[in-house]
């Protein structure tokens, strides 16, 4: 089997809300490295709808970070498929946005919008309070999610 050509890591969420800037903090760190080749690090802003157009760019496979409410204590990250939550069919949206990744999850499958292989790492925020900054909590789990997602980067450039 071949490397992969094209994955997209894409941090989303609003820095200005706190740990909600968790995925465009993560994107700062990968940027600030050397990737693979093919390995793009992307600030998706706060998403929405328009995530639904990044998410068909060509991508082979997509890594998502964003806040999630995943019921654990802040700074903790699971990672998980949108299939393996029925994402796109939870009625309460699992992203903290206003347009969160279930809805646009359930718009392409609505559309019939094929989508690339996606992973997501879901972190528990501290606080989503109008401010700059992460908390302590989600500030201190950084390098334990950056290594995360590094694991999953080669693990997807190496299949």
């Amino acid at each position: 089997m071949s490397a992969l050509r094209r994955l997209a890591i894409i941090g989303v969420g609003n820095p200005l809300r706190g740990d909600d800037g968790v995925g465009p903090r993560l994107v700062a760190l990968l940027r600030s490295r050397p990737l693979p080749p093919g390995v793009v690090a992307i600030d998706g802003g706060t998403g929405g709808f328009s995530l639904l157009f990044l998410l068909e760019e060509g991508w082979e496979r997509v890594i998502i970070v964003d806040a999630a409410d995943v019921g654990r204590a802040a700074g903790e990250f699971v990672r998980f498929t949108p299939e393996e939550v029925h994402l796109a069919r939870e009625a309460k949206p699992l992203s903290l946005h206003n347009a969160g990744l279930s809805e646009v999850l359930a718009l392409a499958e609505a559309l019939g919008r094929p989508l690339p292989p996606i992973v997501l790492f879901g972190v528990q925020p501290a606080s989503l309070d109008w401010r700059e900054g992460l908390s302590e909590e989600v500030e201190r789990a950084l390098p334990a999610l950056l290594e995360a997602v590094l694991a999953e980067v080669q693990a997807a450039t190496q299949a």
